[in-house]
């Protein structure tokens, strides 16, 4: 089990069983509280029980694909090009600006960040504080919006 919130428009926090992990898709930037400190760009990181593989986009920014309990998170920024996407592979939590991708990548879920014009989604669309995902099997069969406030 573990919980998504937003921050603010370009940051997503996922709070799972041994780590909260905080990722800024604007700056591109990684914090998890780590002696190492802030994980900036591309990379491959293992964070308890938190993968994370950044991948750099031609635009200059990093679109993320996120593992926790078998559940795959992406977030993909503004400046994410559609040629881009397969990089992500199948994502169950899709975490985007741009409501073009959501057809491309097929969620089954979508938070909308930044300036998203969700309106143009065809889902349900519920207003939450934060997400709580107890396990794959919990996922939505449809596709749903959650606007995390």
């Amino acid at each position: 089990m573990f919980d998504i919130e937003l921050k603010n428009s370009d940051e997503m926090v996922i709070r799972a069983k041994e780590k909260v992990v905080n990722i800024n898709v604007a700056q591109s930037r990684v914090d998890a509280d780590l002696q190492v400190g802030v994980l900036d760009g591309a990379g491959e990181y293992e964070i308890g029980d938190i993968i994370i593989n950044a991948t750099d986009t031609k635009e200059g920014g990093v679109m993320y694909r996120i593992d926790v309990d078998g559940i795959k998170i992406g977030l993909a920024g503004n400046g994410v090009k559609t040629e881009e996407l397969d990089e992500l592979g199948p994502i169950d939590i899709l975490g985007t600006s741009n409501a073009k991708i959501v057809s491309i990548v097929e969620p089954k879920i979508v938070i909308p960040m930044g300036n998203m014009d969700f309106a143009e989604i065809k889902a349900s669309v519920k207003v939450e504080k934060k997400l709580r995902i107890k396990n794959a099997s919990s996922l939505p069969t449809t596709l749903e919006v959650y606007k995390l406030d």
